[in-house]
Parts: C-alpha cells; sequence; structure tokens
C-alpha cells in the first residue's frame, strides 16, 4: 500500500513527527526529528525568502532594511536547516522510506545500520530510493537558491543605477554601527514558534517541485544530500528524537558547505567596513549577503559532486514531484 505522509508537529516536545500513515499515523510509519533541527529548517526557508524580496532603494533606511534582510542568519543555522530541509522532502518519498528499512534489517543489525550512517552518510545512497530523494532535495534546495541569486543580481544592478540619486552618494551617517549591527544579527540563531514550524512543512509538502539540474542521471551525490538522506533514514529509523540531537551532530554539518557560508560572512564584512556612500553598501548586500550565500546553497544542491569511491550513482528513473498535500491533508497530532 502506498504510504501517504503528513506532516505533524508534537507540541510542546522536544521532537517533531514529520510523517504518519493514513491508517496508522503514530505506528511504524510516523517520522521524529529534534525540535532545534526543524527549527533550523525554518530558519532556513524563512531566510531564503525573505532575502529574495530585497530589491527596491529609495532612501538610506530602505538601504538599511535590505541590509538588516539579507544578513539575518547564522551560517551555522542556515546551512543544518538546509540539510533539515532537504530530509524532511526525503521523508515524503516512499520508495527512500521502504529502501532504508530494507537496508537496515532488524534488531541489532538495525542500531548498527544507523550508527554507520552517522560515521558515513554516503553509506545511504547505496539504498534503494536514494536517487529518487536525492533529486526531490535537489530541486527543493535549487528552488530556494535560484530566487535569492536572481535578487542579488538586481540589487547588484541596483547599486549603480541609484547614483543618478542624490541621497545613494551620501556617507552611511554610522557606518561602524552599521557593521556592528550586521555582525551582530550574523551571529544571532532564528528562534522560529511552533506554529511557523508547521507551516514550513505545510509548504514544504504542498511544493511542486521541479529538477533544475542539467539532467545528468548519472552523477553522484553531494555532501549536503547525502547528510540530508542519512538524517532522514535515521529518523525512518527511529533514531532521531529529541535525545540524538547530539549524536547526529555531524550529519548536521559539512565541511565545504560552512566554510563557503563562513567566508560569505567574512567577504561581506570586509566589504562593508570599507564601504562608504550608500550605494556601496547595496553592492556588498547584493554580491555578498545574497549572491554569494546563494551560491553555497545552489552548490551544497548541484555540486560537484562529492562522493565516496564505492558510493551508488543516482538511478536514471524519475519520481514524481506532485505536492504532497494533492493525496494527503496535514494536520497537528499530540505527540
Amino acid at each position: 500500500m502506498k504510504i501517504g505522509k503528513v506532516a505533524a508537529y508534537a507540541l510542546g516536545c522536544a521532537s517533531l513527527v514529520v510523517g504518519a500513515s493514513w491508517a496508522d499515523e503514530l505506528g511504524e510509519n510516523s517520522f521524529e526529528l529534534p525540535k532545534e533541527v526543524i527549527s533550523s529548517a525554518t530558519a532556513f526557508e524563512d531566510y531564503m525568502k525573505n532575502a529574495a524580496g530585497i530589491g527596491h532603494f529609495s532612501s538610506d533606511d530602505s538601504v538599511a532594511d535590505g541590509v538588516r534582510a539579507g544578513v539575518s542568519y547564522q551560517p551555522a543555522q542556515l546551512e543544518e536547516g538546509m540539510i533539515a530541509y532537504g530530509a524532511i522532502v526525503a521523508l515524503q518519498d516512499d520508495r527512500f522510506v521502504g529502501g532504508v528499512r530494507d537496508a537496515a534489517g532488524r534488531g541489532e543489525a538495525r542500531q548498527a545500520y544507523a550508527e554507520r550512517l552517522v560515521e558515513d552518510p554516503f553509506a545511504v545512497t547505496r539504498v534503494e530510493g536514494a536517487g529518487g530523494a536525492a533529486r526531490r532535495i535537489e530541486a527543493a534546495l535549487g528552488s530556494r537558491a535560484a530566487p535569492l541569486m536572481d535578487a542579488a543580481i538586481e540589487v547588484k544592478a541596483a547599486a549603480y543605477s541609484v547614483q543618478h540619486q542624490a541621497w545613494s552618494k551620501v556617507m552611511v551617517a554610522d557606518a561602524q554601527g552599521r557593521l556592528a549591527e550586521v555582525k551582530s544579527l550574523s551571529a544571532r540563531r532564528s528562534e522560529p514558534s511552533e506554529s511557523d514550524n508547521q507551516q514550513m512543512m505545510e509548504r514544504l509538502a504542498s511544493a511542486e517541485l521541479h529538477e533544475t539540474s542539467g539532467g545528468d542521471t548519472d552523477a553522484g551525490y553531494s555532501a549536503i544530500e547525502a547528510r540530508a538522506l542519512a538524517l532522514a533514514a535515521e529518523s525512518v529509523l527511529g533514531h532521531a528524537r529529541g535525545d540524538d540531537r547530539e549524536r547526529l551532530a555531524p550529519l548536521l554539518t559539512e565541511t565545504s558547505s560552512a566554510q563557503c557560508l563562513r567566508m560569505a560572512k567574512l567577504n561581506l564584512y570586509q566589504c562593508m567596513a570599507v564601504a562608504g556612500p550608500q550605494y556601496e553598501d547595496i553592492f556588498c548586500l547584493g554580491q555578498h549577503a545574497m549572491y554569494d550565500t546563494g551560491a553555497c546553497v545552489d552548490h551544497a544542491a548541484h555540486g560537484p559532486a562529492a562522493t565516496v569511491a564505492d558510493a551508488a550513482p543516482r538511478a536514471s528513473e524519475r519520481v514524481s514531484y506532485a505536492p504532497l498535500a494533492a493525496h494527503r491533508s496535514l494536520r497537528i497530532v499530540p505527540n
């Protein structure tokens, strides 16, 4: 029987139920992830959506507002959220879920498999359905990266087009204060509400995803995709509850993506430290806060593929990207 998934939030608890079958909503087909991890996924979606809406500048206040929106993410949380976002997508793929269960076995073998995935996330790429789930992840992350990068290009263009307006050539009144605020916002973790998390899952479950890659079905898996798949697999196996947060830490970060996001922030700080008039802050915003960040997410989604030698190539079959809400309603259920 095809298992339909619903997203459901465990109110007031340390973990999040992210899927359930129509007939047995709290049985073996319900999945949990730590609440903090889901909050990171919501923070990721919120930042990518809000920053992609930056674009109109008519005064120094509008520049300051744009800068605040563009810098308001903590790199480690954004990276964790990107991985969690992908894991939620993968949990909607029935073939992948079944593949994980078949590969894990039962009893002690299941426990050992869960531990292995933390040590070697790419092991999950060899289960049946991993290729289809990875393409879902790629499409979901790509759908967030592309609008932000497009908006960044427009913002950088605006840094030149606004220069015919006198206000744009005025020096920033408190450049050091603005830079200090940027650093403060960059260090602050977002704290979404339970309602925010629920709405994020509803949007993600009802999203109609489209492949954004060039169609190279034999491409390997990126390191972020592998970690998202492994995190989803841990959830399937019942090893991603609230008290598993620290054990899962190796799956929630990856060297290349972490460095990419840190460099985006560092380059932003350096740019704003030497910027003078308002239009230069606009350029720093467009290039480093927006475009560089979007490029980090795009790189995580599309590669180059950071694979291990024995990771299986993606299968050539296509998966359906029909929105989940088309066949299953989403609702809140108790833990």
